[in-house]
């Protein structure tokens, strides 16, 4: 979910989920592309009522829907962007680039490399400064043409390519104090 789509459905949102966050309720993301409500101790939490206060559900609404670039930023800095999104972001890239563009081999390097910032996986070409902390899939061996489109396909599919971006990002994830740390340094 990007800050586009989070601030239509923070606006869409009704007037009763409102008024069960202000009752304690918290707000969650759900499989990247939905809001739902929910407990404060519950996973994908983007935001809690706390210590905040708020005389009204326009108050509420209005505070979230200005806050909205922010809260994804902060969301997406400690939590991942779950599998199914992640996939789907994938292999439209793929289509998009070409299922060679994603491998490095002997003999070549991939043309780009994978890249999340909220909540969006994005390809980085050598001319980015963030193409070297990028992750692409890794083949030990030389494999013919037409086989890279069936091994990148296996590649998403089996989990592996979510897992690479999970292990690249695992410190992102696990951090609650980034003040010192550039995030966009990671993946």
């Amino acid at each position: 979910m990007n800050t586009e789509q989070f601030t239509q459905v923070l606006s869409d949102f009704s007037n009763e989920d409102y008024n069960a966050i202000l009752e304690g309720a918290a707000l969650i993301i759900d499989q990247d592309k939905a809001l739902t409500l929910g407990k404060s101790q519950q996973a994908y939490v983007i935001f809690e009522l706390g210590d905040e206060s708020f005389d009204s559900v326009e108050a509420l609404k209005a505070s979230l829907i200005e806050r909205s670039a922010d809260l994804i930023e902060e969301y997406y800095q400690h939590n991942p962007i779950s599998k199914m999104h992640f996939n789907t972001q994938l292999f439209n890239l793929i289509k998009e680039h070409g299922a060679t563009a994603f491998v490095t081999m002997p003999g070549q390097q991939a043309k780009v490399k994978l890249f999340t910032h909220d909540g969006e996986v994005l390809v980085e070409t050598e001319e980015s400064p963030r193409f070297k902390y990028g992750f692409c899939l890794v083949l030990n061996d030389k494999v013919l043409p037409q086989a890279i489109e069936n091994k990148i396909k296996n590649w998403v599919s089996s989990g592996s390519a979510y897992d690479d971006y999970i292990s690249v990002n695992v410190c992102r994830f696990s951090s609650t104090d980034l003040d010192d740390v550039e995030t966009s340094d990671y993946v």
